[in-house]
């Protein structure tokens, strides 16, 4: 459950960097900065500690979600590591403005994580705190990323 709490820990200190941009950039506006923060800080973070979770502590972060480790989880860390990287490079190199791609991406990847979650859960059985508990922030960062965009947009 520990893990699942540091991506809840990210998304609200994605909103507190967000209202201190909004005090240091006003004129930017409230959208701008929050989404602004929700890449560098959020997804960045998302991206580095799923990769440092699934490449490094594998057996442990599989354990948690009801699977056996594989290979497989390497690709997820190294893809997360890659989201990561271009989530903090879109939210303070770039400002945000062509994050579009990104956010795409991160959309059909964790949408397609949570909806296997919950098809695990219901099929399966898979009732680990791995596997339940992660729907959450699977929903939860693409939706607050499309309204963000829809907002700025």
């Amino acid at each position: 459950m520990g893990f699942i709490m540091v991506y809840l820990v990210s998304y609200i200190l994605s909103w507190l960097v967000g209202g201190v941009l909004c005090l240091l950039w006003p004129d930017r506006g409230f959208a701008m900065n929050c989404l602004q923060a929700h890449l560098a800080c959020g997804v960045g973070f998302f991206g580095l500690f799923n990769f440092v979770g699934h490449c490094f502590f594998s057996e442990r972060v599989a354990k948690s979600i009801g699977w056996v480790s594989n290979g497989f989880q390497k690709e997820i860390g190294v893809i997360s590591l890659g989201i990561g990287v271009s989530g903090v490079y879109s939210g303070l190199v770039d400002g945000g403005r062509g994050c579009l791609p990104l956010v795409i991406v991160l959309v059909f990847f964790l949408v397609g994580a949570g909806v296997n979650h919950i098809r695990e859960d219901l099929k399966e059985g898979n009732h680990k705190v791995g596997n339940v508990l992660i729907i959450l922030p699977d929903f939860l960062i693409p939706l607050t990323l499309l309204a963000l965009l829809f907002l700025v947009r």
